[in-house]
């Protein structure tokens, strides 16, 4: 017997319902299309029977031959709609449906977020609609969500998929997929899967993300959604503005066909202000001892980006026993910066600093430069991937070829850069935890005392090719449909490269100062800082460009420094990843439990070049190969329909970051930069057990505990007085392989509509949860220390309430997480150079409006609190950095044809 189970509230097929024939043990669970197969039904009247939490109950009277397969459909109507199966669910609650109905479903540790009936996710942003989920954060680059951090863990760790396919990596440094480069108006859901069961790709120490297109067949009728979106940045007084379409039909014979095609567009302007104080040192004069930065710096960024993405879905499904299926994505991100910065070196050189009493120090001989960045960049990710999804029987068998492209294409990266005379003057007022300058040597206002150092030109492209094929094979044994063995193979061919040019053209010594100073200046920056800074002269890009090409006798190409530029970060690598499994799916009862175990085998080759000022340029290659097998055991009891008990115990790996394991070394005066090809890819078991409890369709409650042992974490270590290659240096930096980092956590989330409160308060809501994690991990050279887990908050935790009464919605949304260490001190200096990321809290708040059924008008604000992202220096009264946006506004109209 077979069919589909709908949802007649939502208009899409409902996933996890289990159907049921005479109350027997003859039962099977609905798939993500809302399907089902049950076995075994013998010649007869039967009842059939469809459960699905918060949701009425479903019945049929069925009748069975010995000789005739049975279909079956089912259309349940949430329980609060029973009697009214016209009203369709839409908006946010929509989401909140879809997403626990998903995270219910799956057979592992996992969290979703899903699109609502609009076709839109609840944020505008991909990587902040994710930091809602529990235990989920994100790194923010101005001001907007860009990587998540999954239980503290490092974003290189997770691994980033596309409909279940990887996607390339357009940055040189790490593995880390941005998630703002994908709009979120292309996307239907979003799984976060926390510990992976032997058919997922091993690279996921942090979780396995999942980011779902849709299908036609994600709903029941055609399907147009469109939207029309302006957007506001407050520092910048800016707006900007975008839209989305996306369409969705079934066509054909018996609507056997499917297309999908999406689009998306937009283009938003972010300004912000920083402020760095680096480099704490301590002071004393006669007695009276300060700690004060030696350096400051000040950034001002003016910031364009546009977002530019399309989909392409088809799907060909003639019977329930074949699938055929094409899915394409591209997305293409565009960065163009302005940046104005004003450094200032206090110490120089003799003599030294003067205390003048416990929150003042003066500075005697420092020296600073005003530079100017113009860095324009585009990032492309695009996936083709055809499948196939067969059945034989009790066969199943799963077919995918995935080309994945990524690039990253820099056409301009121009730094100007401008140097005042030595014996510039400043005092400090330490009365805060952020230093300002009390006074400071006026000449350091007048562009004239800046004349021009150096002009550097950089150009980089950077292309990741991936080739993936992968089959899956699976045979279903007994009654229940949960019961199977599976077996597949995967093969990932991955070719990355990156060449990087950089042209630098120095100022002529014996040019006069005059013309080579900032004669090309622009006023101040309108508003600095609120006003804490005198930021002074800025730089005019095109003015100094024009001038130095009108007179060429005044720089000349620095031709040593260039060749050395030319080279310095370029790479090729070539990974060839050979993984096999086999995992066995069984049900006794209520309990499900699902083991097996992963082998992955990593053979890669790399090629870098060691430079040095003294010898010159000279091509390394290194190759590396290593193997693991990783067993992994899940269980899933559910006692009841609306409650699960989940266990795991999971193996993984994370790789180690591409220009971390590169054979790149540098040497410039004695210091030298380098690589590690010989570093360990990081290892990690983990163990997890989670509760969960659905009272209604809509309504979680669930806690969980977790641990994580990790094998060589890798960080990066300044070594003093050393020798690499034989080449003795006063300083070294490279990655290192630390010994080992353990991992301890607990997370509890809850969400509920407050239906029980009288009428209006009824449409009120909640959601909230809280992860509190502690780690600690050893250092070399500093084994005796507790230093926590890099990139680790001990507490994560977000809370909205909404209100949702007839055609009007509305949120307001925290997140908050505490700090966390950014860079950790060498052996010499330990502690006194470790960096923290301060703790962070944002507020957001949506707000929509449905005028008719089909058209709803939005407005939403992000950062309402002009929050800052900040970071210090051993304690929080040394404020290293701490950089200003000011809040966002979106608002616009989404319609539903």
């Amino acid at each position: 017997m077979t069919g589909v189970v709908t949802s007649a509230s939502l208009q899409r097929p409902v996933q996890g319902a289990r159907v049921t024939i005479d109350q027997s043990s003859i039962q099977a669970t609905t798939d993500q299309d809302g399907r089902y197969v049950l076995t075994g039904v013998t010649a007869g009247t039967h009842t059939l029977r469809i459960d699905e939490p918060g949701y009425a109950p479903f019945t049929i009277d069925i009748v069975a031959s010995d000789d005739q397969a049975i279909a079956a459909n089912g259309v349940l109507t949430l329980a609060d709609a029973e009697g009214a199966g016209d009203i369709v669910v839409t908006g946010s609650r929509a989401s909140r449906v879809l997403s626990i109905e998903r995270k219910r479903a799956l057979a592992t540790i996992s969290d979703v977020v899903s699109s609502d009936g609009i076709g839109k996710l609840p944020d505008y942003n991909t990587a902040e609609a994710l930091q809602r989920l529990p235990g989920v954060s994100v790194e923010i680059d101005q001001g907007e969500p860009r990587y998540v951090v999954v239980r503290g863990i490092d974003p290189n760790l997770n691994q980033v998929m596309v409909d279940g396919n990887l996607v390339g990596i357009p940055e040189a440094e790490g593995r880390r997929v941005a998630l703002d480069t994908i709009p979120s108006d292309l996307v239907a859901s979003i799984e976060v899967v926390k510990a992976v069961t032997p058919d997922y790709d091993a690279n996921a120490i942090g979780g396995s993300i999942n980011i779902v297109t849709p299908t036609a067949f994600d709903q029941t009728p055609p399907f147009t959604f469109a939207s029309v979106r302006g957007s506001y940045n407050d520092k910048s007084g800016k707006t900007g503005f975008g839209g989305s379409a996306t369409h969705g039909q079934k066509f054909g014979p018996d609507e056997q066909f499917g297309i999908v095609v999406a689009g998306s567009y937009s283009k938003r302007f972010i300004d912000s202000d920083s402020a760095e104080p680096t480099n704490w040192t301590a002071f004393t004069t006669n007695g009276t001892r300060v700690t004060a930065p030696t350096n400051y710096t000040l950034y001002d960024y003016r910031i364009m980006r546009e977002r530019i993405g399309g989909i392409v879905n088809l799907d060909w499904r003639p019977s329930d026993q074949t699938r055929v299926y094409v899915r394409t994505i591209y997305d293409e991100f565009t960065d163009h910066e302005e940046r104005d910065q004003f450094n200032f070196a206090l110490v120089n050189s003799a003599p030294a600093p003067t205390v003048l009493n416990r929150t003042s120090i003066r500075f005697p001989n420092g020296r600073a430069t005003r530079q100017f960045r113009q860095n324009d960049q585009t990032q492309k990710l695009y996936n083709v991937s055809p499948g196939a999804e067969l059945k034989f029987g009790q066969f199943e068998l799963d077919l995918n070829y995935t080309y994945a492209h990524a690039q990253e294409h820099t056409p301009i990266r121009d730094d100007l850069e401008f140097r005042s005379a030595a014996n510039q003057t400043a005092t400090l007022d330490l009365s805060s935890d952020r230093p300002l300058f009390s006074a400071i040597d006026p000449r350091l206002s007048d562009p004239n005392a800046f004349p021009l150092r150096r002009i550097r030109e950089r150009r980089e492209q950077i292309d990741e090719d991936l080739n993936t094929v992968r089959a899956d094979l699976k045979y279903n044994f007994g009654d229940n449909e949960a019961s199977f063995i599976k077996i597949g193979g995967k093969f990932i061919d991955r070719v990355k490269d990156r060449d990087n040019s950089q042209t630098q053209r120095d100022a002529v010594p014996t040019a006069p100062s005059s013309p080579g100073s900032i004669g090309q200046a622009l006023p101040t920056p309108d508003d600095f800082y609120n006003g804490d800074y005198a930021f002074g002269p800025a730089i005019n890009y095109q003015g100094v460009l024009d001038y130095y090409a009108a007179h060429p006798n005044l720089i000349a190409l620095n031709a040593g420094q260039t060749a050395i530029n030319d080279k310095s970060l370029d790479y090729h690598i070539h990974e060839k990843i050979y993984a096999g499994y086999a995992m066995a799916s069984l049900t006794f009862g209520d309990l499900n439990a699902i083991g097996g175990v992963r082998v992955e085998r990593t053979e890669g080759r790399y090629d870098a070049f060691q430079l040095r000022t003294t010898t010159g340029i000279t091509p390394l290659s290194f190759d590396n190969k290593y193997t693991h097998v990783l067993p992994s055991v899940h269980l899933n009891y559910r006692p009841r329909r609306d409650f699960t008990l989940r266990a795991a115990w999971t193996n993984t790996i994370g790789r180690p970051n591409y220009d971390a394991s590169v054979p790149s070394f540098t040497e410039e005066a004695g210091a030298g930069t380098a690589g590690n090809p010989d570093l360990k890819p990081y290892t990690s078991m983990g163990l997890d057990v989670s509760a969960e409890y659905y009272p209604d369709a809509e309504s979680i409650f669930s806690v969980g505990a977790f641990y994580k042992h990790l094998k060589n974490p890798v960080f990066t270590q300044t070594i003093l007085n050393t020798s690499f290659a034989g080449v003795p240096l006063l300083s070294l930096s490279q990655p290192q392989n630390a010994d080992s980092g353990k991992l301890y956590g607990i997370e509890a989330n809850a969400q509920r509509r407050l239906t029980f409160l009288p009428a209006p308060l009824d449409g009120f809501g909640i959601s909230a949860n809280a992860t509190y994690v502690t780690s600690n991990v050893k250092v070399p050279g500093r084994e005796s220390e507790d230093i926590p887990f890099f990139g680790q908050s001990n507490w994560i935790a977000n809370a909205a309430l909404f209100y949702e009464k007839g055609p009007f919605e509305a949120r307001v949304a925290v997140a908050y997480r505490t700090a966390f260490i950014a860079n950790v001190g060498n052996a010499t200096q330990k502690t006194a150079a470790d960096i923290y990321e301060a703790g962070r809290t944002s507020l957001d708040a949506r707000m929509s409006y449905k005028v008719t059924k089909g058209i709803e008008l939005f407005g939403a604000l992000s950062n309402i609190t002009n929050a800052p992202l900040s970071y210090y220096q051993t304690t929080r009264d040394q404020t290293y950095a701490r950089q200003i946006y000011s809040f966002n506004g979106d608002f616009g109209v989404s319609v539903r044809f």
